[in-house]
């Protein structure tokens, strides 16, 4: 047997967002017969608990530190100390360990440091953007998810354009099981949207749409957590829609689109959106906006999009699908949506795009 491929993925915390459920389903799914494989947390805040049990039931050892500030030298010198202890021969970096993580393995002298950007980073600071610039120099590839980030990565860190390669994010489609039965009339729709409640995500705009909608009798589901939760809830209750659109927190995806009519994707900028293939998958019927990598998912055969931001857009949409929700024009898109999820957005791709890098460029030292 040939010498296994040691592999260390770095990124801040196992926080359940997009990047950090990439890096999951990478080390829960990548062959451990050609793979040893390590995980870093430098910036540990004790989420990801089910994962962590997942992946140490595995033998995938986990490194978690803690960051005491902006720049925590001794952090780093845990890391680059880590970095020495395991011995990758790939140091694979996401979100701010692009930053120290591909620093750090520049110091201890590893060969291969890749990246994968997640994300339109249309809120990264200066000084941030700066240092990703100096340290994306080190990467000998760096992955986007969509083609609208790596135009993105391109423009903003000046790569090269041998340094960049697309690799769609996947969803374990096992997971998302469609409903292709009729469609049975319900006295009140059911609209949702799964997301982070943050400003990228379109939120506000969704609110304000609902409340202008001609319809009165659909109500409205938005899962997630974040930082807007008291600025929603605000929003919400002074235009008296209490009864109609409910923030509800965590919940588990499918179980979520399982009780859902019409999936919703606001966003106002968007490097692809993992919950909107989650919805595809289940053959949800999608009103998202024409945000970036949005584009490279849903278009007018497979859903129906509005311009990114605009509130009247949106409510035109809206009213379009709850008046025609049962129509064969409606249903049509979902499916359509349903067979590109399965075509070209699988874990199963994802994962085998990603091990024939990883052997590409072991094979190229």
């Amino acid at each position: 047997m040939s010498k296994k491929i040691k592999i260390l993925q770095i990124l801040p915390s196992f926080t359940k967002a997009g990047a950090e459920q990439v890096v999951f389903n990478l080390l829960n799914n990548l062959n451990q017969d050609k793979y040893e494989l390590g995980l870093l947390l430098f910036k540990d805040n004790d989420e990801g608990k089910i994962w962590k049990q997942i992946l140490a039931h595995k033998n995938i050892q986990i490194k978690c530190l803690k960051k005491r500030c902006l720049f925590d030298f001794f952090n780093f010198y845990q890391i680059i100390k880590h970095l020495y202890s395991f011995k990758p021969d790939i140091v694979h970096t996401h979100l701010g360990g692009d930053i120290y993580g591909r620093l750090a393995a520049k110091i201890v002298g590893i060969k291969i440091i890749v990246s994968t950007e997640h994300n339109i980073n249309k809120q990264e600071r200066y000084g941030a953007l700066q240092l990703k610039k100096i340290t994306a120099k080190f990467a000998k590839k760096i992955f986007a998810v969509s083609q609208a980030v790596a135009q993105d990565a391109n423009k903003r860190y000046k790569l090269k354009s041998e340094q960049i390669a697309i690799i769609y994010n996947g969803i374990d489609l096992s997971n998302f099981i469609s409903n292709n039965s009729e469609i049975k009339p319900k006295p009140v729709l059911t609209i949702g949207t799964l997301s982070r409640l943050t400003k990228q995500k379109g939120l506000n705009v969704l609110i304000e749409a609902v409340s202008q909608s001609k319809h009165k009798d659909f109500i409205v589901k938005i899962a997630g957590q974040g930082e807007l939760q008291i600025d929603l809830e605000n929003q919400i209750r002074e235009l008296n829609l209490s009864n109609r659109v409910s923030l509800i927190g965590p919940v588990k995806a499918t179980d979520f689109l399982s009780e859902i009519d019409v999936f919703i994707f606001p966003s106002l900028w968007e490097g692809l959106g993992l919950s909107l293939l989650e919805a595809g998958a289940m053959c949800k019927v999608v009103i998202a906006s024409d945000a970036d990598g949005i584009k490279e998912i849903i278009d007018e055969k497979s859903g129906f999009l509005f311009k990114a931001g605009q509130v009247e857009a949106l409510v035109q949409k809206l009213d379009q699908v709850i008046d025609n929700f049962y129509l064969p024009l409606v249903q049509e898109k979902a499916k359509n949506l349903n067979i590109k999820v399965k075509t070209d957005f699988s874990l199963e791709k994802m994962i085998t795009v990603y091990d024939n890098w990883y052997h590409k460029l072991i094979s190229q030292i």
